[in-house]
């Protein structure tokens, strides 16, 4: 007892004197592991900051995606305490006319990067608060700034400052929610057709993360060990809809919950992703085999397309 009051002792005096833990930037990016970019906008944040802890998400994110790095991102940033700072950068539009942005959400976390619709999921989860564009020159990395590497040049200087204790209002004008540029994903809901939705996520297995929650699947009356079939480009595939991957034989489709709750479409030892030539962004339909409800399925937000469309059935 005495020793456990001797701890919040120690760290109530350490927050009183300045002493509290560090703040945390999350970061973010689709610039891969083998160039210079990551460290770059490290070792920036650590110039304006050496007391600040970082932490590296992912920078593997598919060049480019905007789509899959906002499901990524917010799938993270659900398991940080709030306060967290997260500098996301997946950018195509760099040096353009995007709006260069802070965000903090109703959790108290902030994230800072372009504004081209990165953080839309994290707004939808977790509520908007205030937002700022990053506009005043005094946040900027000194020097030039380059028309093609914002991440280093404005983003993570800007990061680096909020965790130094700066007010992100100092950073440029206020934006009200409407401002911002947000993603139009297909809703998850029961249809006549089906269940309706869209594939948020290629996961490094080639799992297919989709945004149809679990509660719509109970709604439709579906329960582990049903047969179900999906619509996916074209594609009409059988899938058994089990508890895990291993319900079913190595390279045979199969219908899961991941660990958020949402619907996922795997090949059991193998990639569903490669066998199908999915990617996030196209539309999905699930329904009880052997539906004859004619189907819509388009991917407005894909840019590969089959070069010619499938038919058969896939098992």
């Amino acid at each position: 007892m005495i020793r456990r009051i001797s701890l919040i002792w120690f760290s109530a005096l350490a927050v009183f004197f300045g002493c509290s833990s560090p703040s945390t930037i999350a970061l973010l990016t689709d610039y891969g592991w083998d160039d210079p970019y990551a460290g770059a906008i490290q070792g920036v944040i650590l110039s304006i900051n050496p007391e600040v802890r970082i932490l590296n998400l992912t920078h593997a994110v598919p060049s480019y995606n905007i789509r899959e790095a906002s499901y990524v991102l917010v799938t993270a940033a659900k398991e940080f305490p709030e306060k967290t700072i997260f500098l996301a950068v997946v950018d195509p539009e760099v040096g353009g006319s995007r709006k260069a942005i802070i965000v903090e959400t109703l959790d108290q976390k902030l994230f800072v990067g372009p504004d081209n619709g990165l953080f839309t999921d994290a707004i939808r989860t977790f509520g908007f608060k205030r937002a700022v564009s990053i506009t005043n020159v005094l946040w900027f990395r000194k020097g030039d700034i380059s028309s093609t590497f914002h991440g280093r040049d404005v983003f993570a200087p800007a990061a680096a400052r909020l965790s130094a204790g700066k007010n992100m209002d100092d950073a440029g004008a206020k934006l009200l929610e409407k401002d911002l540029v947000m993603l139009e994903r297909t809703p998850a809901e029961l249809t006549e057709q089906g269940i309706t939705g869209e594939i948020l996520h290629r996961d490094h297995y080639g799992n297919l993360v989709t945004n149809i929650p679990a509660s719509i699947l109970a709604k439709a009356g579906w329960r582990a060990g049903m047969a179900l079939e999906f619509v996916l480009k074209y594609q009409v595939v059988t899938a058994k809809f089990a508890q895990k991957y291993s319900d079913v034989a190595k390279g045979e489709m199969v219908l899961v919950l991941n660990g958020q709750g949402l619907l996922e479409l795997a090949r059991f030892v193998g990639s569903a992703g490669d066998s199908l030539r999915a990617m996030a962004g196209d539309s999905i339909v699930v329904r009880t085999v052997g539906s004859t409800e004619p189907v819509t399925n388009s991917s407005p937000a894909a840019t590969a397309t089959l070069s010619k469309p499938v038919s058969n059935r896939v098992k």
